[in-house]
């Protein structure tokens, strides 16, 4: 009898089985998180919301990370509030403004002022102010609104005259109140259906550009893993725990070299270990740069000097054998 092993977590970080639903587990894990950083922006009167905010402290309107003490659990919510595809996505739409704060949550030009402008909010005395009250200080360049912590160089007024120019065409609606909106969805409110479908374009997206087919038929299966585990950086390198599981003290290379102990370092670059491939190159009667990172490298070392097909074989079983 032939005993068939299955890793379901390699078969869902793979690909999709749209047949049985089979969800990618770290992309759909993603978007659950997601909907606790959508919570953090639209139920900041709830009580859990209360207890998070006595228990870290809040600055600039957003709930501190809270170092070590913090539990794993709030540590990931934190790293993802911060991420890109979450941040690129959400927007606020002001009404009144008195929920909005000025400096720190993007409601105009698609993008925060204190991203945009953040030399004036080093220099403003009124950091945390909302748009409501910014407002009612008035635009112009004597009023209260523009108070600095010393006099403007030249260059500053003119940051303060381009952001003037940007305050100009906007109406608080004092009968509507402030919103978040989420932009991946109709109704404007975040599903955990549209951050994982986003999430799993993207990782379709990624896959085609930068990721080879690594199969190969003359390749035991346990080496053609381990390979697609290293080129999509699934390795238990010191660098990969310190990211995901635990802080590793040491994480500099094995081979003494000093650097970090990352993927395309530790099979390409590195002067100890890396200098294999020299051997490798020669004996193939072929020169060429190293890549920078071990997916474009596969692909370069396949069809090097211009293989023929029965050749890119025989080079492909290099250098799965060379890994």
């Amino acid at each position: 009898m032939k005993i068939i092993w299955v890793d379901w977590q390699s078969i869902c970080r793979s690909q999709e089985v749209e047949g049985l639903g089979v969800r990618r587990i770290r992309e759909f894990n993603i978007a659950l998180l997601g909907k606790w950083c959508w919570r953090l922006l639209v139920d900041r009167d709830s009580l859990w919301y209360r207890v998070l905010s006595a228990q870290y402290g809040v600055e600039d309107g957003c709930i501190c990370q809270g170092g070590r003490d913090g539990s794993l659990w709030w540590r990931d919510i934190w790293l993802l509030r911060e991420d890109v595809w979450f941040n690129s996505h959400v927007s606020r739409s002001v009404g009144d403004g008195n929920n909005t704060l000025f400096w720190t949550d993007v409601w105009v030009g698609g993008v925060s002022l204190r991203d945009r402008f953040s030399r004036l909010l080093d220099l403003s005395t009124l950091k945390e102010v909302t748009v409501t009250a910014m407002c009612s200080l008035g635009r112009g360049l004597e009023c209260g609104a523009w108070l600095w912590r010393r006099r403007l160089f030249a260059w500053e007024e003119e940051l303060v005259g381009e952001l003037r120019l940007l305050l100009e065409n906007i109406n608080l609606q004092v009968t509507r109140n402030d919103r978040w909106c989420w932009r991946l969805d109709s109704s404007s409110n975040y599903t955990v259906r549209s951050g994982y479908k986003f999430l799993n374009e993207q990782f379709h997206l990624a896959s085609e550009v930068h990721l080879p087919d690594i199969w190969h038929e003359d390749v035991p299966m346990k080496v053609a893993l381990f390979a697609w585990r290293l080129c999509r950086d699934r390795l238990s390198t010191k660098e990969s725990f310190r990211r995901r599981i635990i802080d590793v003290d040491s994480q500099s290379y094995v081979g003494g070299c000093g650097l970090f102990e990352i993927s395309p370092h530790l099979f390409l670059h590195c002067i100890f270990f890396g200098s294999v491939w020299n051997h490798i190159y020669r004996w193939v009667g072929v020169s060429a740069v190293m890549p920078a990172n071990v997916a474009d490298h596969f692909i370069q070392f396949s069809h090097i000097s211009g293989a023929t097909k029965s050749r890119q074989s025989i080079l492909q079983v290099i250098w799965f054998a060379t890994t």
